[in-house]
C-alpha cells in the first residue's frame, strides 16, 4: 500500500494564530476518506511562519529539506505522494529554482505531488506527456508574482511611512503595547514599562521583570514573556522614535534607554545568572569553590547559609554554617560603600546622563566598525571603503576621548543618609532588586571553611566563632574585638545540619 506524507507551510507567526495550518489538516483528512488505498505516514512535515519566497523551508531545520532528504535516502519511495494544499505551499522560488530544487528530486524518485485546493496529481509523466507541465509552470509563475507584487507594496509604504516621519506625521504601522493604533500613549501601560526599564538596569532578569509585569495588574500586560521584554527594552518607539524620526511621545529617558543598551551588550558576554528569590543568594559566596550559599529555613524561618555544591554533594569541602544573623551583622558594617555606588547610580545628574550617551556613542560607532569590516571584509583597498572605516575609527576615537573627560569631571555622589534611606526603602519594598543592584556593583560576601568572611568592600575580616554559651548569642570576631550577635531560639537552628535532614533550601 502507498503511504501519503502531508506538508504545510505558511509564511508569518500571525498565520499560526488563524485557521491556516487547521484547513491544511482538514484538507488532508477529506481526501484520505477519497483515497483509502494510501495510508498516511506518522511523520508529517510542517514549516511554520517561514517564508517560502525567500527559501526558508530548504534551509537547514526546515522540514521541507528533510522531506526532499526522506526523498533523496529511499524513507520516501516510488508511488508514495506529497499532499500539499496547493504548489505554493512547495515554495515561492523563481521558475527554474522550484522546477530544479522543489519539483524535479519528488518526481524523478518516483513520488507524486497532489495539489489538495484542485486534486490535480503531478507526476514525472503527466509533466512529460500529460500537459501538466504548462499548469504547473502557470501556478509557480502566479505564485511567485503574487509574493513580489507584495514585497513591492510593501516597500512602498514603508518607504510612504519613513518620508511622513522624517515630516513630523505619525506613520500608520503596527504600535507596541504601551500605544493606540494612532501612537497616542496608554499611561497606565506606559508607567509599567518605565519600571520594566528600571527594573533591567538595576540587574533583574527578564524572565523576573515578565513576572512582575503580570502581576501588575495590566490587564493588557497580563501574558508578558521575557521575549515581549527583550523586545521592549530594543524598541526605540519608547524615547519616541520609529526609524530615526521623532514620531511619538517618549516614555522613557534617552539615558535610561541608553543605559538599557549598554547592559544587553555586557549581559551578552557576561555569566548566564539567574535573579535569585533569596536576597543573599548570589551575593553570598563560597571560599573554597567559588559558587553560591544557599539558604536553609525551618518552618518558615530562615536560619543559616551553606555552599549548595557542599549541600547537593558535588564535592566541594567547604563544611561551614553560618547562621542568618551572623550574616546580616557582616552586610550592616560592610554594605555602605557598596550601597552609595548603588544609590549614585540610580540618581544620575547631567554629567553622568552625558556619560552614558558617550558610552552609547562608542557601542554603536564599534558595532558599526565591526559590521562594515565583515561586509567589505577583501575589499579594504577600496579607497572609498577604507576612508569610511578610518573615519568612524577617529569618531570612535573622539567619543572615547569625551568619555575620559567627562568621567574625570563626574558630580559628587548622594550624602551617606540620602544613600542609606534610599538603601533601607529598596531592602523593605524591593530587596530582589537591591540584591541585584548591589551585584551589579560587584559586592560580595565571601565565606571560608575556617570560618572567615570578607565583604569586598572592606578590609576587616571577620571570623564566626559559633555560640557563646554564657550569653546565649553568637560570636562574631573582627580583629582583636569580639561581637555578639542575638541569635533565634535555639530549637529553630540546627547550626552543623546535614543533607536530608529536614528543612527547606531556597536559592
Amino acid at each position: 500500500m502507498p503511504t501519503a506524507f502531508s506538508y504545510a507551510r505558511f509564511s508569518s507567526a500571525r498565520q499560526q494564530k488563524g485557521s491556516s495550518l487547521e484547513r491544511q489538516k482538514t484538507m488532508v483528512a477529506n481526501w484520505l476518506l477519497l483515497h483509502p488505498e494510501y495510508s498516511l505516514s506518522v511523520e508529517t512535515y510542517q514549516d511554520l511562519a517561514k517564508s517560502g519566497w525567500k527559501g526558508e523551508h530548504i534551509k537547514e531545520g526546515g522540514d521541507f529539506a528533510k522531506l526532499l532528504t526522506a526523498v533523496q535516502e529511499g524513507a520516501i519511495k516510488k508511488g508514495d505522494a506529497v499532499l500539499v494544499e496547493a504548489i505554493d505551499r512547495t515554495g515561492r522560488l523563481p521558475v527554474l529554482e522550484m522546477l530544479s530544487s522543489i519539483v524535479s528530486p519528488i518526481l524523478r524518485a518516483g513520488v507524486s505531488i497532489i495539489t489538495l485546493e484542485d486534486n490535480l496529481v503531478f507526476t514525472e509523466a503527466s509533466l512529460n506527456e500529460g500537459g501538466h507541465i504548462y499548469i504547473l509552470v502557470g501556478k509557480i509563475q502566479a505564485a511567485r508574482q503574487y509574493s513580489d507584487n507584495l514585497s513591492r507594496r510593501l516597500t512602498a509604504s514603508y518607504d510612504s511611512r519613513r518620508r511622513l516621519a522624517k515630516e513630523g506625521t505619525t506613520p500608520k504601522r503596527n504600535t507596541p503595547v504601551w500605544l493606540t493604533s494612532k501612537g497616542e500613549v496608554i499611561q497606565e501601560i506606559a508607567d509599567q514599562i518605565k519600571v520594566a526599564f528600571e527594573l533591567y538596569t538595576s540587574g533583574l532578569g527578564k524572565a523576573v521583570i515578565a513576572k512582575r509585569m503580570r502581576e501588575s495588574g495590566v490587564p493588557a500586560l497580563a501574558k508578558t514573556s521575557g521575549p515581549g521584554v527583550e523586545g521592549w527594552l530594543r524598541n526605540e518607539a519608547v524615547i519616541g522614535r520609529w526609524n530615526g524620526s521623532e514620531v511619538y511621545e517618549p516614555i522613557v529617558d534617552l539615558s535610561r534607554y541608553q543605559l538599557a543598551q549598554i547592559e544587553g551588550e555586557r549581559r551578552k558576554t557576561a555569566p548566564t545568572a539567574k535573579t535569585a528569590t533569596h536576597f543573599y543568594v548570589g551575593l553570598v559566596k563560597c571560599g573554597s569553590c567559588g559558587g553560591n550559599f544557599i539558604m536553609r529555613t525551618i518552618k518558615g524561618v530562615q536560619v543559616s547559609m551553606r555552599c549548595r555544591k557542599r549541600q547537593e554533594l558535588k564535592g566541594c569541602d567547604n563544611k561551614k554554617v553560618i547562621p542568618k544573623v551572623v550574616i546580616d551583622a557582616v552586610y550592616r558594617y560592610t554594605s555602605t560603600p557598596a550601597a552609595r555606588k548603588v544609590v549614585a547610580h540610580e540618581h544620575r545628574g547631567v554629567n553622568e546622563k552625558a556619560i552614558i550617551a558617550a558610552e552609547a556613542k562608542v557601542l554603536e560607532l564599534t558595532k558599526e566598525i565591526e559590521a562594515m569590516v565583515l561586509a567589505f571584509s577583501g575589499t579594504m583597498a577600496i579607497p572609498e571603503v577604507a576612508g569610511r572605516i578610518q573615519a568612524m575609527h577617529a569618531e570612535r576615537e573622539a567619543a572615547e576621548r569625551e568619555l575620559a573627560l567627562l568621567k574625570v569631571t563626574v558630580e559628587r555622589s548622594p550624602t551617606v543618609w540620602r544613600v542609606q534611606g534610599r538603601v533601607d526603602d529598596l531592602g523593605r519594598t524591593d530587596p530582589q532588586r537591591l540584591a541585584a543592584m548591589l551585584r551589579s556593583v560587584g559586592y560580595t560576601i565571601t565565606i571560608h571553611a575556617d570560618g572567615r568572611l570578607q565583604s569586598s568592600e572592606s578590609e576587616t575580616v571577620y571570623r564566626y566563632a559559633g555560640v557563646d554559651r554564657c550569653e546565649d548569642m553568637y560570636r562574631l570576631v573582627a580583629g582583636s574585638n569580639q561581637l555578639l550577635i542575638s541569635k533565634v531560639p535555639e530549637e529553630e537552628f540546627d547550626e552543623w545540619w546535614e543533607p536530608g535532614d529536614g528543612g527547606e533550601v531556597v536559592e
